[in-house]
């Protein structure tokens, strides 16, 4: 049982090394506790699993948006942007003019 553990360990760490990678994470991209590179994000999550991995996976889409802000994921509907801008709106981050004009552009692609 622990054999599996450390595999599963090992597996993720390696696993959030190869992402933030791709990804592009660099130290200095967000700020808070969490800003970290990927070497940063490989170690933390082999020395303190059980937080460091859920971490990176809620703090992956904070460095998607700052690596390519604006630019949605493929395959996302126009509900579904129009939805993340709402969530933009509400939190302050995007003008009640701003969300009106690009909710209209998104809408009229259904």
């Amino acid at each position: 049982m622990l054999e599996l553990g450390f595999v599963i360990v090992v597996g993720t760490s390696v696993g959030v090394l190869i992402d933030a990678l791709t990804l592009g994470v660099r130290k200095g991209m967000i700020k808070g506790f969490f800003d970290m590179g990927p070497a940063g994000w490989f170690f933390s999550n082999l020395g303190l699993w059980i937080v460091a991995f859920p971490a990176y996976l809620v703090k992956r889409d904070e460095y998607k948006r700052v690596i390519a802000p604006g630019k949605a994921p493929q395959g996302d509907s126009p509900l579904d942007q129009v939805e993340r801008l709402a969530a933009l709106k509400t939190r302050g981050l995007v003008t009640e003019e701003e969300f009106e004009t690009k909710k209209r552009e998104l809408l009229s692609r259904i």
